[in-house]
Formats: C-alpha cells, structure tokens, sequence
C-alpha cells in the first residue's frame, strides 16, 4: 500500500471486503499512510480502524509543532494520540501476517532535506509494542509538518517519512516467493510512481491493482469524518469490484479510473 497521507482513509475500506471474502495475505507492506494500513490490516480489526479515523474528526493538521495545540495538531501527534491507542498494537506485531513498512533514515545532514536511504523496518523486528509504534511513527513522519530538523530516533538512527526516498517501492516484496502480489495506490503520486515501478521491475507474480475509481473526497489533510467516511466507502466499492474480477479470471487484474495506462506498463 503506498503513500496518501489523509487520502489513506481509502484503505480502511478494503480490510472489510477482503475479509469477507477470505482474502489474507502472508505479507503486508506498505510506506507512510500505507504503512500505517498494513499494521492495522494484520491486526484485523476493521471497526476499530474505520473509529481510528473517527477519533480524528476533532482535529485540523498543524503546519509546524510550535502551531500544534488545542484543535491544530501535527500529524506526530495524532498517530500517537489515535492511532497508536486504537491499533491492538501487540496483535499486529505478533500476528501470522508478516510486516514489512518503508522508512527513510537519515544518513547526513542536507539542504532543504537531510540525505536518506530507504529502509525496511517491520513487526518481525520489534521487540515490544512500544518499539513497533516507533516504527509507525517513523513511516509516516512528515517533515514539514512534524518539524524540519526533527525525526523519530529508533536504536540510535533517526528516521522520517518513507515517501521522501520511494512512495511505492515493490523491492520490499521479494520475487519468486508469492503467487500473487496485491497493490493499492490511493493518491495521485503514489499512482504515479507505482506507473514507473512496474515499468522498471518486471513483476513474476499474477497482479492485483487496485486504485481509486474516481477522484476521492478527502484530500491530502482532510480530517472532517463526514468526508473521511465517504472516502472509506469509495475504498469498499473499488475493493469489492477488484475481488469479483480477480475470482473470475486468472488474469492480471487493474481496476481504477485510470487502469489502462498500468495494463500498458504490465503488458
């Protein structure tokens, strides 16, 4: 699952239907907002996700730490405050599911941006609950809005958001072990890095896209739960039609608005 900041409420609509379906997945991976969805599609509860997004109805996103009180909150904040109490965070990190969840770490200081490399972290690697939060944190740590010099030290190493080095990167999937490789891109730069990913990494597995069908109604800071929840029921519409045309062809499938531009990449 790729970037999408706010736009990531999409992905709260897909756990439902997948479920229903019995859809699982031996592993999840996912960058910032996507991130964020596979932690809490392999602790498998979809009502507490959908109220994860509910809980944010209150806020509006801070654009600097020193402007985050009262109703303004940086986005840091909010996955401390909601999403880290609302996941079942023992679930996902002992959970069957294996996660994996791209990180940028800092390698040296920079302009405007410190230097990055990508970096794998995930629910196999933490100790305890409180460092697999950690790792949340760092997956969907913004720097411009949680602070341009600040970032989420784990062990030693300072880490930001995953999107700044790669917002779809398919290397965190290894070839050659999985039948089938499920995609989800729900922001318009995620759809357009994911375009130039499949390009370059000629995939081995049977491929299931799945992107929006139409333009979403929340945007990249949308916090108001009327908007966000329309955003979640688009996501289970357009899950629920990859589902029905994945269990009747052997094909690759690509459903979105915008799925025949990957049909040509994938051929």
């Amino acid at each position: 699952m790729a970037t999408g900041a706010n736009r990531g409420s999409w992905y709260a609509g897909l756990m439902g239907p997948l479920q229903d379906a019995g859809i699982g997945f031996e592993l999840m991976t996912g960058v910032s907002a996507g991130g964020i969805a596979a932690a809490w599609f392999a602790a498998g509860d979809r009502e507490a996700l959908v109220d994860s997004w509910r809980q944010a109805d209150p806020y509006r996103v801070a654009i600097h730490p020193a402007l985050s009180f009262g109703r303004r909150r940086t986005v840091d904040h909010l996955i401390r405050n909601i999403t880290l109490k609302t996941m079942d965070l023992g679930a996902a990190r002992t959970s069957a599911v294996e996660v994996r969840i791209a990180a940028a770490r800092v390698e040296s200081p920079g302009l405007p941006l410190p230097r990055f490399t990508l970096e794998v972290l995930g629910n196999r690697m933490a100790r305890d609950d409180e460092h697999f939060g950690l790792m949340l944190r760092a997956t969907g740590f913004v720097p411009w809005i949680n602070g341009w010099r600040a970032a989420v030290e784990i062990d030693g190493r300072r880490f930001m958001d995953g999107g700044l080095v790669n917002r779809t990167p398919l290397e965190m999937v290894p070839e050659g072990v999985y039948d089938e490789l499920w995609i989800a891109a729900c922001s318009p730069s995620g759809f357009g890095e994911l375009r130039r990913e499949l390009a370059a990494h000629r995939r081995p597995e049977r491929l299931i896209v799945v992107t929006p069908g139409g333009d979403l109604p929340a945007g990249r800071w949308t916090m108001d739960w009327p908007t966000l929840e329309r955003t979640i029921e688009v996501g289970r519409r357009d899950i629920v039609s990859t589902i029905d045309e994945a269990l009747t062809t052997r094909d690759h499938v690509v459903h979105g608005k915008r799925a025949d531009e990957l049909r040509r990449v994938i051929g």
